[in-house]
């Protein structure tokens, strides 16, 4: 019961006038006495002692002593009493009204900015916990898969709940399965009641929704008998329902996260099928285009080979012929110095003198012209290398030599651009262990990159050999161009990747370049460049290839 100052209600200024008023209309003697013997209002007199009691509920808080008239003026007063008591009752629950929504106000910030599961359980309990009777909490999820309900926050003793609870299974799982909260103040009453269920005496249990469907469970409760009513109903409801919208908020944001990361897992294992599709066509690409390049060289070579080496076995016959007529010739100029007129007009028709040194500069410009061709043939020999398929030990330098000797056509230079120089630094290596025909397909790829690159700017290709520990060897292909975008590098081994124009270039050089170096060689491809200094290749591959 609230507690009510009889007194101080009396200094009211409206209360004052009337009972003022009231004791000063009454023709009969009467006076105000409190509870503990203070007069209030009137005079003592010893004569009067009938006395009437102002109350409520049992509580006396003054008398009236006096006649017959002291009843009715008692009464009057009891209900002045009860109004203060009517009033400050609903002033206090407006109070608590206020309170338990500014508390549900603050409790729905909190839940609503967060997507923690955990959190918002652990946040409802403990605000559940300031405002209803209780030493046991515990919020429940269930997971639809097991029927079972796990715990995400809790507090006090909650083993007398027979954790985990699964749904129709005790007093907790029947309640929670039918959708509908309940109160139970004595659970020794209940049919349902374990001997675990007796650890504790009262408790509130009220289901989450969501479309229906119950999705968590919270349940407060006590060890000693506590007569819950309604009201605590009421308000561990309007919790629910809050909690309820902030877990299945976070729970929508959960399921987003795990569908977001199986995305990204698809998405990267479609892309690694992807790459390795790409690098199966680069390389059935790259076998099929060694393939008809070695078919192609070798008709070439052969072809090439028979004309050329007659003519070579004949050329040195017909020079030493050509010499043999110029000294017969001379010995008759020599012996018949004055020939007739016929002679003397052919010699002077022919211009012999000329013929005869121009005739022999010309067996030697043939000679020159055919061992040049032997030497491309040779060198193409040296490229693809189709008598060497598997891995042995070769010369590096003889395959770059290879390589440049069948690029040379494109080093120099015309209207638009400079000669392009070669500068060889070759360093002491051994022979190494390696596919020798793929190798130089690397060296053909890279020397033809810088080509392409020099044709706008530059004019210089340093190739540079090394040893780089005992094990491995180093190979620098080093260009003066214009450099490569930092982007681009990045993106220089991707299959099918170009940044030339549509039909100057398949975008697989590089690629495939990488693959053989890397996975076929078991080595290393390092591209080094800045925009407007420059490019550096470096090629490092075991001496000996596992």
């Amino acid at each position: 019961m609230i507690p009510i100052n009889f007194q101080k209600l009396l200094t009211q200024k409206d209360i004052k006038h009337l009972v003022k008023n009231i004791f000063a209309t009454v023709e009969t003697p009467l006076y105000l006495i409190s509870a503990d013997g203070k007069i209030l209002f009137g005079t003592y007199q010893e004569e009067l002692t009938e006395k009437y009691p102002v109350e409520l509920s049992g509580m006396t808080f003054a008398w009236v002593v006096g006649d017959s008239k002291g009843l009715q003026i008692s009464e009057l007063l009891s209900f002045l009493v009860k109004q203060e008591f009517e009033k400050k009752s609903l002033a206090k629950e407006l109070l608590e009204r206020y309170e338990e929504i500014d508390l549900f106000d603050e409790l729905s910030t909190q839940i609503t900015n967060s997507l923690d599961i955990n959190q918002i359980a652990q946040l409802v309990l403990e605000r559940i916990s300031t405002i209803i009777d209780c030493d046991i909490g515990i919020f429940l999820l269930l997971d639809k898969h097991t029927n079972q309900l796990k715990t995400l926050s809790q507090f006090g003793d909650t083993s007398c709940f027979q954790l985990p609870i699964i749904l129709g299974e005790g007093i907790l799982g029947e309640i929670i399965t039918r959708g509908k909260g309940e109160i139970i103040n004595n659970i020794c009453d209940s049919l349902k009641c374990s001997d675990n269920d007796k650890a504790i005496s009262s408790f509130i249990c009220v289901p989450l929704k969501n479309k229906q469907q119950v999705i968590a469970a919270i349940a407060v409760g006590s060890h000693t008998t506590i007569n819950y009513t309604t009201e605590e109903f009421k308000l561990l409801n309007i919790f629910a329902t809050q909690a309820a919208i902030a877990i299945e908020k976070a729970l929508l944001y959960e399921q987003s996260l795990n569908a977001a990361k199986r995305a990204q897992e698809q998405a990267k294992q479609l892309q690694q099928t992807l790459n390795k599709l790409q690098q199966t066509q680069a390389h059935l690409i790259h076998s099929e285009k060694m393939s008809s390049l070695g078919q192609m060289v070798a008709g070439i070579a052969h072809e090439i080979n028979n004309p050329v080496n007659f003519i070579k076995g004949n050329i040195g016959y017909g020079f030493n012929y050509a010499q043999d007529l110029v000294e017969l010739i001379e010995l008759y100029q020599k012996n018949y110095p004055q020939p007739v007129s016929e002679i003397e007009e052919r010699i002077e028709d022919i211009n012999f003198d000329f013929l005869k040194e121009d005739f022999l500069d010309l067996l030697n410009s043939m000679k020159v012209g055919v061992n040049r061709i032997k030497d491309i043939v040779r060198s193409l020999g040296i490229f693809s290398h189709l008598d060497k398929a598997e891995i042995k030990a070769v010369n590096i330098h003889e395959g770059i030599d290879g390589t440049l000797m069948i690029l040379n056509h494109r080093l120099s230079g015309n209207k638009k651009c400079k000669d392009i120089e070669i500068v060889k630094e070759y360093g002491d290596i051994p022979l190494v262990n390696c596919y020798a025909g793929q190798l130089n397909q690397v060296f053909m790829n890279i020397l033809s990159n810088g080509i392409d690159a020099l044709q706008d700017k530059g004019d210089l290709i340093i190739i540079r050999t090394q040893m780089e520990g005992n094990s491995w060897v180093k190979i620098s292909i080093i260009d003066n161009g214009p450099g490569i975008e930092e982007d681009i590098q990045k993106k220089l081994y991707d299959p099918f990747f170009t940044t030339k124009e549509v039909g100057k270039g398949t975008g697989l050089g590089m690629a495939i370049s990488y693959q053989i170096i890397v996975e076929k060689h078991g080595g290393f491809l390092n591209c080094l460049s800045e925009l407007d200094r420059g490019t550096e290749f470096e090629i490092k591959i075991p001496i000996k290839s596992n």
